[in-house]
């Protein structure tokens, strides 16, 4: 009964879950030799406001670089 637990930020369409969840569903089917029903994939979606990096929230990081602060850039998540 395999479970893959995924963290990513917010902001993926549904059809890009769907999309993930089904190829890591395979993925696992294929190396373990399980039946599909038995993998259960869970998304943990994460908040900008609820990281940081150096100190500094991912939320404040993101809106200096939309407001072209010096040093910051938005990166992809």
């Amino acid at each position: 009964m395999p479970r893959i637990v995924v963290q990513a930020y917010e902001g993926r369409t549904l059809d890009q879950k769907r999309h993930l969840v089904r190829g890591i569903t395979d993925a696992v089917v294929d190396a373990y030799a399980v039946s599909p029903e038995t993998v259960t994939v869970v998304i943990e979606e994460i908040r900008d406001d609820h990281t940081a990096k150096a100190g500094v929230l991912r939320s404040d990081r993101n809106a200096g670089a939309a407001s072209g602060g010096p040093g910051e850039r938005r990166t992809s998540a």
